[in-house]
């Protein structure tokens, strides 16, 4: 992907939601204003704060993270928690 300067462009692509259990919720939306990919995944047993979150960084998502982390809209805290077999980045996003 090309890189991104920081803009509102990319931050109306972010759509923001909460989880059941009051976490944040992260998504990439289309042009359209459709969903495309999920950036956050819900657990339980961490606390976060209101701006946190816990990135979904692999699979699909890795090249989206790059250009979102590039663009300056998400931040790591240097915490993370494990997700199955998947070491998980807490991240905070920009408000």
């Amino acid at each position: 992907m090309k890189e991104m300067a920081k803009d509102d462009t990319y931050q109306r692509k972010l759509q923001k939601k909460k989880y059941k259990n009051g976490q944040l919720a992260l998504f990439v939306q289309d042009d359209n204003g459709e969903p495309i990919a999920e950036l956050s995944i819900m657990h339980e047993s961490v606390e976060l704060a209101q701006n946190e979150f816990i990135l979904k960084d692999y699979s699909e998502n890795e090249s989206l993270v790059v250009v979102f982390f590039e663009s300056h809209l998400i931040y790591p805290t240097n915490r993370f928690v494990l997700i199955g077999s998947h070491l998980c980045p807490i991240c905070q996003i920009e408000t």
